[in-house]
């Protein structure tokens, strides 16, 4: 038995680039859905917190004329992630008032009615199963892995703990930690609600949009008021970007030339899909799509989401986990102070680049570079890390990606 494990294309987001909505990403992907019995696709697979769900559902129509042609007679497993975690509040909304109106709790599978019934009639001869928030391949335990956004906040500014503490102060009871599931589920719908709301307002997203170019030129202005600190920072990252100063060494820059292009063509991109009114930024920047950046090093996302796995006991002696959500691809790594478990991550197939210096871009690349997938073969003593669009990465001295369809 074969899976192949795939999270975060983020249909309908005005954040980035979808990828698999594009007739070129999915024939890379299209191979690797030949010899496999099921398709896990752990979560984000639409977007709702930054695109209406009438976009989401419209650009993920490529992927699922794909999965229909391939899939047939295999098995597709959606788990949600939190940028679709409406799909678990509607379940939950749906459960209650069946209660409610008819005395005695639903005994029908997870996952809202309508969504299962929209799945099996895109993907029809295809097994549909829902399960949230982990489900097994094997001895594999795979989850999406948006539970460690609080512990990931503890360790952010003084506005991100204190975000963290009121948080889990309403949804816990208390100052103590998410210690189970419910927990770690009101965080996460106390968040994902609200923006959920916003979204799908008829200028959710235009608003959405305004609010966060208005917050880039707050920071340029707060970057402006401290002038000689940041003059300092300026002139550090300068010699970072020239390969000084590091104390590993210098790492792997792209030229001057490609990423001067890329921004100039992001910025296009941005301009042509988001069209706003007022001076367009001097480079393009979106808003993090999760708490860790997608240019950090992968450590501290790592730990955060070990502490998620101690906390809820679902690890175990060389437990093997494949999570998602960071946009970050690992393969079986382990994270100091948890020498138990051995960790993969899906990764992602949606290109937010991070274009604040050349680094910074450097280090988006290296860490977050789309195009990943897991493959279990119950056959093969692990999980095996894919990176289909590996020839186009920059780093190795790759093309980049084309240009987006126009």
């Amino acid at each position: 038995m074969r899976a192949l494990v795939i999270s975060d294309t983020h249909f309908g987001a005005w954040t980035g680039r979808d990828l698999l909505a594009e007739e070129f990403f999915l024939e890379r992907l299209a191979p690797q859905l030949d010899d496999v019995d099921e398709l896990i696709f752990l979560g984000d697979l639409f977007d709702f917190l930054f695109g209406s769900v009438d976009d989401a559902v419209d650009a993920a129509d490529g992927l699922l004329r794909l999965i229909a042609e391939k899939m047939v007679g295999g098995r597709l497993v959606f788990l949600a992630g939190n940028h679709d975690h409406h799909l678990v509040h509607r379940d939950d909304e749906d459960r209650l008032e069946t209660k409610l109106a008819s005395g005695h709790r639903p005994t029908v599978p997870p996952g809202p009615i309508f969504f299962r019934e929209f799945l099996e009639r895109r993907l029809p001869g295809v097994e549909i199963e829902i399960a949230y928030p982990t489900y097994r391949f094997g001895d594999v335990l795979c989850t999406h892995g948006h539970y460690l956004d609080p512990h990931a906040r503890l360790s952010g500014s003084r506005g991100d703990r204190l975000l963290t503490r009121t948080l889990w102060a309403i949804a816990a009871g208390g100052p103590e930690e998410p210690s189970c599931i419910e927990d770690y589920e009101s965080v996460t719908t106390l968040l994902t609600e609200w923006l959920y709301i916003a979204a799908q307002m008829p200028h959710g997203t235009h608003a959405q949009q305004n609010v966060f170019r208005a917050a880039q030129r707050a920071g340029r202005f707060a970057q402006a008021l401290g002038a000689p600190v940041r003059g300092a920072e300026r002139l550090a990252a300068k010699l970072r970007d020239r390969g000084q100063g590091e104390a590993d060494g210098p790492e792997p820059l792209p030229s001057e030339a490609h990423f001067d292009a890329e921004v100039r063509g992001e910025a296009a991109r941005q301009a042509r899909e988001q069209p706003l009114t007022g001076p367009a930024a001097s480079r393009p920047i979106y808003p993090e799509p999760t708490v860790v950046s997608r240019s950090d090093p992968s450590e501290h996302a790592l730990e955060a989401f070990a502490q998620v796995v101690r906390n809820l006991e679902w690890g175990g002696e060389g437990q093997q986990i494949v999570f998602a959500h960071t946009h970050q691809p690992l393969a079986d790594v382990r994270c100091a102070g948890d020498g138990h478990n051995r960790y993969w991550n899906t990764g992602s197939w949606i290109y937010e680049p991070d274009l604040g210096s050349r680094q910074a871009y450097a280090r988006y690349l290296r860490y977050a570079w789309p195009g990943t997938a897991i493959l279990i073969d119950q056959d093969e003593p692990q999980p095996r890390l894919l990176e289909m669009l590996a020839d186009l990465n920059p780093l190795n001295d790759g093309p980049g990606l084309p240009s987006p369809p126009s």
